[in-house]
């Protein structure tokens, strides 16, 4: 158990982030719903008595997806040939996550495969879900962002330029905030192709800098201080630790087995670290609620919710009850966040596109008095 706790990751060397940016591809994973699906129709079939292979032979004639059906090819191969169903999950990362291959390796034990099924086809739905709302959440924001950088763009490229021209034309005064504003565009169409060189420089240095354990801490570190992303970051990163951990022990999986896969699946690196740190008290006999105190990312009420569980033998209900309670308070973060960010960026291009269509009138009005 210690061995197997105390094991950490090897960190990226920068040389290695940079052929990772480098060589990077979209991810060939398959979608979380087909696993969903598969599992929920493997559950069903194991319940009335079917075998799996038989059940998983019926799915691969089904299948429309030729990646999902090779999958399910490759496992009935390899429990022909004498693998379990667990190591034959586990041979496809690609398409099925390590807490459902630790789920279905514990139910081989236990005998309940149908209900780890299930259970675990609940456990990614969830993950999917509060991905998915925070995806949503972003998408109006980033929109409006991305309309505020193009007019910005329009005007500054195409607007400007013309103003330029006449004035130049008439060679009348230009208005100071106006000279202004045509000095910056001057200046960008001069420099255009030195500053793209710069800023895709600087997206590539960002995105090798991010591949690096180190960035990516410090990125992590900074979302939990930000002003309205610190309590969202929060929320989603103890509901997704207590859901994974919690849903893995009503499994019957052990903590010894349980607890590295509930670390790699938590994507915040802070938090990763902290709860890596304190594998050692753990598998020293110590419990899990006095580690997890001393990591001090977790609030007082979870680690109570936790000493609770512990104490009286119900740490999965506690766990998953704590999930739940997070869950509805990210709902509330996310709404928060949105319910700032949209009015404030829509105010944001308001006050751009007003302040450059009052230059401009202001400047027409300028440019007839001077022609008068």
């Amino acid at each position: 158990m210690d061995q197997t706790l105390s094991i950490a990751p090897r960190k990226r060397t920068l040389g290695e982030a940079v052929r990772a940016f480098l060589t990077y591809q979209p991810s060939q994973k398959v979608k979380p719903q087909e696993i969903i699906l598969f599992c929920r129709q493997l559950s069903s079939f194991v319940r009335v008595g079917i075998p799996v292979t038989t059940a998983i032979r019926t799915f691969a004639e089904q299948a429309t997806n030729s990646k999902l059906r090779q999958i399910y090819v490759d496992v009935v191969a390899d429990i022909d040939r004498g693998a379990r169903l667990s190591d034959a999950f586990g041979r496809h990362t690609n398409a099925f996550p390590p807490i459902v291959v630790d789920m279905v390796r514990s139910a081989e034990v236990s005998g309940n495969l149908d209900q780890v099924l299930r259970q675990a086809a609940k456990h990614i739905e969830r993950e999917r879900a509060a991905r998915q709302k925070i995806k949503s959440a972003m998408t109006y924001p980033v929109i409006i962002a991305t309309l505020a950088f193009v007019i910005a763009t329009g005007i500054v490229v195409f607007v400007l330029p013309q103003f330029r021209n006449l004035y130049d034309s008439l060679h009348v005064k230009t208005p100071g905030i106006m000279a202004g504003l045509l000095g910056f565009s001057a200046f960008i169409q001069s420099h255009a192709l030195l500053l793209i060189a710069i800023l895709l420089a600087a997206v590539v240095a960002v995105g090798v800098w991010l591949r690096t354990d180190d960035g990516r801490y410090r990125l992590d570190a900074l979302l939990l201080h930000l002003p309205l992303f610190s309590g969202m970051t929060k929320a989603s990163t103890t509901e997704r630790f207590c859901r994974t951990l919690g849903d893995m022990l009503a499994a019957g999986v052990p903590i010894s087995q349980t607890y590295p896969v509930v670390i790699a699946n938590v994507r915040n690196r802070v938090f990763r670290k902290a709860l890596t740190d304190a594998a050692p008290a753990l598998a020293a006999g110590r419990g899990i609620y006095r580690p997890l105190q001393e990591t001090a990312v977790f609030s007082p009420s979870v680690v109570q919710m936790i000493r609770v569980g512990e104490e009286t033998g119900h740490l999965d209900s506690n766990l998953i009850e704590c999930a739940d309670m997070h869950e509805e308070e990210l709902d509330y973060r996310i709404k928060k966040m949105t319910g700032v960010l949209e009015p404030a960026l829509i105010v944001f291009v308001g006050v751009i596109v007003g302040f450059v269509a009052i230059t401009m009138i202001t400047s027409i009005y300028s440019l007839a008095s001077g022609f008068k």
